[in-house]
Order: structure tokens, then sequence, then C-alpha cells
């Protein structure tokens, strides 16, 4: 019994659903979810065997082309997988008139927790990156100014952008 709530909880932090995760949406979510594995499992074959000739050719080449593909690949399974939910309305999150300030608050608070923790994920892995790089090592990576700047930026953007998202999924009844 435990394993299936557990299984509910992390398709609905996966998805982003809020709310009960009835049967109709479970059908839905299995709908969207075989549909992008099939996808991605035939990307797989494919790269894979073309990445495998790349190799005799240029090694270089052939990690460009697996990093930029596996990118474009994600970035597309995501849209595609916001736009599914969205024309089903399985993210929409509809509250009464009395309950929807105290669900904004909830969602800025959010928001606020993710800029805070990408803010500091950025922080700590810009600073690893400047050190793998050779730009320092990592104490004076990690006490840079400038790399603080930056993730104070990307942070905010990031919790901004949160915010938004999470704001555009609330309905009033």
């Amino acid at each position: 019994m435990k394993s299936k709530s557990l299984i509910d909880k992390v398709l609905k932090k996966f998805y982003g659903i809020d709310g009960i995760l009835d049967e109709y949406k479970k059908e839905q979510i299995n709908k969207i979810g075989n549909l992008i594995f099939i996808f991605m499992w035939w990307y797989l074959i494919i790269s894979t065997f073309v990445a495998t000739l790349l190799v005799s050719i240029n090694r270089n080449g052939a990690i460009l082309f697996l990093t930029i593909g596996n990118l474009i690949v994600v970035l597309l399974s995501i849209i595609i997988v916001t736009v599914f939910l969205r024309r089903k309305k399985l993210d929409l999150v509809e509250v009464e008139k009395k309950d929807y300030l105290k669900l904004k608050r909830k969602y800025l608070v959010k928001g606020i927790f993710l800029a805070g923790y990408f803010g500091v994920s950025m922080y700590i892995l810009n600073a690893l990156d400047g050190a793998f790089e050779g730009e320092g090592d990592f104490w004076s990576e990690i006490t840079s100014f400038n790399n603080l700047q930056i993730s104070l930026v990307e942070g905010l953007l990031f919790g901004i952008l949160m915010y938004l998202y999470f704001m555009f999924k609330l309905r009033k009844r």
C-alpha cells in the first residue's frame, strides 16, 4: 500500500500535478509516458548507431553529436509533455476564491525556496566548473564575487519563472 502512494507521489511530482491523482489522470499520464518512452527509445537506438559511425571519423564530433542530440531530445520531450498536460488540463489547480490567496502565498514561498535552491546549486556547480577548467582552484572560485553575482541572478530568474509557472496553473472556481 505504501509503495503505491509513493509511486503516486513521484508521478505527481514529476508531472507537476497538484491535487488528487485519479484514474483518468493516471491513464493520461501513462499514455504520454509511453509515447515519450517509445520516442526516446528510438532516438537512443538511432543516435547510438550514428555515434558509432562518427567515432571512426571524428571522436569529438561524435561526442558533440550525442551531447547536442540528447539536449534537444530532452527539451523536446519536456515541451511535448507540458503541452499534453496543458491540453488535457491535468496540471490545472482549481481552488475556491477563499483559498486562492492562501495557495498564491504557498506558491510564492515555493518559488523563493526554488530560487535559493537553484542559486546555491549553480554557485557550487560554477565553482566546480571553474576549478575543472583550470581558471583557479575550488576555493578561489567559491569565494569569487563574480560567481556569487551570476548565481544570484540565475537563482532570482529561476524563482520568478517558477512562480509564474505555478500561477499560470492556478484557476479560481
